[in-house]
């Protein structure tokens, strides 16, 4: 059973990046997946933060919004690949922008989130 509820966050959270998917990029930025990320990092350290501070903690519904829906929210693989795009572009400039901004401010979200959820 547990494994049709991380099927149903997934679902939902491949509905959601689907839908940051149709964002445009800014001069080669892939603002699509950048966002998507960011969200997903400041929603696992919040969910995470205010799922183990309540009481009545159900471990189905950690499943379906952490590992289902922004496991498939987020995207390490794209990611990786829009990197690996942008040096075969030659757009240097663009990848460290994106790698070091999607590193920093995920980290920032993540912590954001955490801290929010404590509250």
């Amino acid at each position: 059973m547990k494994y049709f509820y991380v099927f149903i966050g997934g679902a939902l959270g491949t509905l959601f990046r689907y839908i940051f998917s149709y964002l445009p990029h800014w001069h080669h930025f892939p603002i699509g997946t950048f966002m998507s990320n960011l969200l997903g990092a400041f929603l696992m350290g919040f969910l995470t933060s205010k799922l183990q501070h309540m009481l009545l903690f159900n471990a189905h519904v950690k499943k379906v919004l952490t590992t289902g829906m922004l496991g498939a929210l987020t995207t390490f693989s794209t990611f990786q690949f829009e990197l690996l795009g942008l040096m075969e572009s030659h757009t240097f400039n663009v990848l460290f922008f994106y790698f070091l901004c999607s590193s920093i401010f995920g980290l920032l979200s993540c912590c954001i989130g955490f801290r929010l959820g404590e509250n």
